[in-house]
């Protein structure tokens, strides 16, 4: 299975909330938004919002995303927010300053992390409509619009034509609808494995699709999630060529209006590809999960990880760097990182083509919680332990005693953590 990569991201973080220990969650930048909820990482919790913890919550993303400001940036956000009139006495009106301060922060930042913060405050907010009434009361519009934040949900309307004739010019299939295209194939129930994925256990109906191009020989396969007394259903499609080199994405979602909306299982086995929306004007970042040698995020000997290894024509090298089709343009191109070139190529690398991306929340979410999950394979029981040592370098570059049989995995986990966090490497001296 060594070209099938355990990494990749924010959409897929859900893992049963916690069960495995892990380091608390005290840091401010350890909020995503997935799956049309909130959750932390590295522990993969969802947050239940109330109107008690919501205040504390956007605290928590101001400090995240105002952390993203360069020192220029920084400065012309401090004189911009200083321009606000709208109230902030009570404790509403200082969560609707801080919704303000995240969004004009995220524009000025102009980041993918800083998106992704502006996205866990609009889910606080509760919707456009609330976004629109906070920004009023603030007195903010005219300083959002200064800070060339574009207000417009939509975008790229015009633009998934000549995105999936991309797609097709680069090998990749678009595929017609589930219900009428031959080429789909059912790959089979991941309920009882669902806990082994990275979507919360809770999410207790899943299935997977693939589809076979049959001019270019390309693939898609797609992941279907389900939630009990959850109206909200998934239907994520990751197609590519024959040999991975190139990747297109699309979701269960539609124009609707000046915005979009999920739509349900029913309705989406019928739509054309052609009705769904530009995956950057999707409700989630594919960009900031799917990153490595091929852009599927699956765990080697489950039923998902088999399906996908079905659909191969040759093993990925972890050299390769797989291409984001026709979303690489400004504002906010997607783009994979070059891999990881270890100075030793044993223990993660054997077998990952990892990104040399530095996010620490990349590593959080994707990385720490498959080194405490399912890598390497044989280690870890069927079921998380609580209370277990977390297998991930600590500041000094040092892990448990207790994990000393998976020795062999340390150096490539530091150099993992240094990548990830933009530091040097450190050595554990006691080990």
């Amino acid at each position: 299975m060594g070209a099938l990569p355990v990494v990749a991201g924010i959409a897929g973080l859900l893992l049963t909330g916690g069960a495995s220990g892990g380091p608390p969650s005290n840091e401010p930048c350890n909020l995503i938004a997935a799956y049309g909820g909130i959750f932390e990482v590295p522990s993969g919790v969802e947050v239940e919002v109330s109107d008690d913890n919501r205040p504390g919550l956007l605290d928590r993303v101001h400090a995240c995303v105002e952390s993203e400001l360069s020192d220029g940036a920084s400065t012309r956000y401090r004189q911009m927010a200083g321009t606000l009139t709208g109230p902030d006495r009570s404790s509403t009106q200082q969560a609707e300053r801080n919704f303000v301060e995240i969004e004009l922060a995220a524009a000025i930042a102009g980041t993918d992390a800083a998106e992704q913060q502006r996205q866990v405050a609009r889910r606080l907010a509760r919707g456009q409509l609330e976004f629109d009434e906070i920004v009023k009361r603030q007195g903010a519009g005219s300083v959002l619009k200064d800070s060339s934040l574009d207000q417009d949900r939509v975008k790229y309307r015009n633009s998934v034509a000549a995105y999936q004739k991309s797609c097709v010019d680069a090998g990749v299939p678009v595929p017609g609808p589930l219900a009428t295209d031959p080429a789909w194939n059912y790959g089979g129930e991941l309920d009882a494995e669902a806990d082994r994925y990275f979507f919360r256990a809770d999410w207790n109906d899943a299935e997977v699709w693939t589809y076979r191009g049959a001019a270019s020989g390309g693939f898609c396969v797609m992941l279907v999630r389900r939630k009990a007394n959850k109206e909200e259903q998934y239907a994520g499609t990751i197609c590519t060529d024959r040999l991975q080199t190139n990747a297109c994405f699309f979701d269960n979602v539609v124009y609707d209006g000046s915005g979009t909306k999920r739509i349900g299982w029913e309705d989406f086995k019928k739509r054309d590809f052609g009705e769904l929306v530009h995956p950057k004007d999707g409700q989630d970042f594919c960009n900031m999960c799917h990153l490595g040698n091929n852009p599927f995020i699956v765990h080697p000997g489950t039923t998902l990880g088999k399906v996908v290894k079905s659909m191969y024509a040759a093993d990925v090298p972890n050299s390769q760097k797989f291409k984001f089709v026709g979303l690489g343009d400004e504002p906010s191109p997607w783009f994979n990182f070059d891999p990881i070139v270890p100075s030793s190529p044993g223990g993660c690398f054997t077998c990952h083509g990892l990104p040399k991306i530095t996010s620490g929340r990349f590593c959080a979410g994707i990385v720490e919680i498959a080194a405490n999950r399912t890598m390497p394979p044989g280690h870890w029981p069927p079921e998380p332990q609580i209370g277990a040592p977390w297998f991930w370098p600590d500041s000094n570059g040092c892990f448990s005693e207790d994990l000393a049989p998976l020795a062999d995995y340390f150096p490539s986990l530091v150099k993992l953590q240094s990548v990830c966090s933009g530091k040097v490497e450190k050595i554990c001296q006691a080990q």
